[in-house]
């Protein structure tokens, strides 16, 4: 589900996708999870899942990836979660290689946790996480990978380093 306009605390339609002068904006905001519409203010209350049982079935065939390279357990398990999102079921011989089904998996994990905050820590599990920036246009460096420490727990504890880059 996206949001493309709001009803604001004035009763006032905003829109999302242009400012007041009709200009497009890139700021629609995607909920997997839609908030509740009894809720006051920013606390919805909403229990959002931390993990899915979809989650377990593709780290286990990750997993079982990079120990023996595409098994037809593999491929059972993404067809699991494939089957409960009603879209075609993989084959094994669709992957020859280890490095084909890691790829796939990605895509995979990118479908089924869109808006879900596991991207990012997915592409630096894969090691794609830089190349994908750089090839959006961004001026990734390999210490991106890890955020920066703020500034006032450095203060707070002397046995603490920024992070190299920062």
């Amino acid at each position: 589900m996206f949001v493309t306009e709001y009803t604001d605390t004035k009763g006032v339609k905003q829109k999302l996708l242009e400012d007041a002068n009709g200009k497009p904006l890139d700021n629609a905001r995607s909920f997997k999870y839609t908030p509740d519409p009894n809720a006051i203010s920013q606390n919805n209350g909403n229990d959002i899942p931390e993990i899915r049982y979809a989650d377990i079935l593709l780290s286990r065939a990750e997993a079982l990836n990079e120990l023996s390279g595409p098994t037809q357990e593999s491929i059972d398990l993404i067809n699991q979660v494939r089957t409960r999102a009603a879209v075609p079921a993989l084959s094994l011989a669709d992957f020859s290689t280890k490095e084909q089904l890691r790829d796939h998996l990605l895509k995979e994990r990118g479908w089924e946790f869109f808006t879900e905050g596991k991207r990012r820590e997915d592409m630096i599990r894969m090691g794609t996480f830089i190349s994908n920036a750089v090839a959006r246009g961004k001026n990734a460096q390999p210490f991106h990978v890890l955020y920066p420490l703020p500034q006032s727990e450095i203060e707070a504890n002397p046995n603490l380093k920024q992070n190299e880059g920062y």
